[in-house]
C-alpha cells in the first residue's frame, strides 16, 4: 500500500518538530521529534516498511524487542494520521 500526505494538509518542520495543518476541517497539530521522524519520512518513501526499516535500523540495532515496538509504535501512529483524514492510504501502482 503507498500513503501520501493529503492535498489539504499544509505542513513544515520546525525546531521541535513538525507543525500539521488541515486546510479542510481546520485541525492543527504539531508532532514531537519522533512523530516528525515519522512523517518526514513518510513524505519521502510513501509506504510503511521504508520507513519502519530506517527507524528500526536507526533505533532498534539487532534488539528485535525493540524493532518489534517500533514496528508497533509507526503502524499505530500512521494509522491514527489515516483516520484523522491527514494520510491517505491507496494500493500500489
Amino acid at each position: 500500500m503507498s500513503l501520501h500526505i493529503n492535498d489539504s494538509v499544509i505542513w513544515h518542520e520546525t525546531s521541535g518538530g513538525v507543525s500539521l495543518y488541515h486546510t479542510e476541517t481546520g485541525k492543527f497539530l504539531s508532532l514531537n521529534e519522533t512523530g516528525a521522524q515519522i512523517w518526514i519520512l513518510l513524505a519521502g518513501d510513501g509506504e510503511r516498511e521504508p520507513v519502519i526499516s530506517k527507524l528500526s535500523l536507526l533505533f532498534g540495532g539487532p534488539n528485535q524487542a525493540i524493532r518489534e515496538r517500533i514496528r508497533s509504535d509507526v503502524d499505530a501512529f500512521i494509522d491514527l494520521m489515516i483516520e484523522d483524514g491527514l494520510i491517505a492510504e491507496s494500493a500500489a501502482v
